[in-house]
């Protein structure tokens, strides 16, 4: 896979329609329905990239790459990560007696292989936490909370 390498000050340099091509060919290439990975496109009007699958932002490019980086993450949560299931997320956490379940986080791998892809959640309740990874038939426990205490013992 060729760098895309940064535009100059000018766009009509040919180094520019070069880079300019060739992410266009990359990206008729490579967009595979199943692979998400972002891709950071040459533009000189600001911050401009889309996903490995073909989803394109709404506008061409961003003048900061935060709104570019919310718009990539909010397509990975809307089209490619399963939803949250709540009930099985509550359901390990009793089985392993974490208690009330607190919160859970996705965990999230990115490889050259795979691209971006969900891999499991994190799961928090009040007495610890656990990784539920998919396709497991059981959560690995991760460690319970350690009880901490403000008094301090003067010796």
């Amino acid at each position: 896979m060729s760098k895309i390498p940064e535009l100059g000050l000018d766009d009509d340099l040919p180094g520019a329609q070069w880079a300019r091509e060739t992410a266009k060919q990359m990206i008729a290439e490579s967009g595979e329905p199943g692979y998400h990975s972002f891709r950071r496109l040459p533009s000189y009007e600001g911050y401009a990239g889309m996903c490995a699958c073909g989803f394109e932002t709404p506008e061409p490019s961003y003048e900061h790459i935060g709104e570019l980086t919310k718009l990539i993450w909010e397509h990975l949560e809307r089209d490619v990560f399963p939803p949250v299931d709540e009930a099985l997320l509550r359901k390990e956490a009793e089985l392993i007696k974490l208690g009330d379940l607190i919160g859970y986080h996705r965990l999230i791998e990115a490889s050259e292989e795979h691209g971006i892809r969900h891999v499991g959640w994190l799961v928090a309740g009040t007495r610890g936490s656990m990784r539920l990874k998919d396709r497991a038939e059981f959560g690995a426990f991760q460690g319970s909370w350690i009880k901490f205490s403000t008094e301090k013992q003067e010796g």
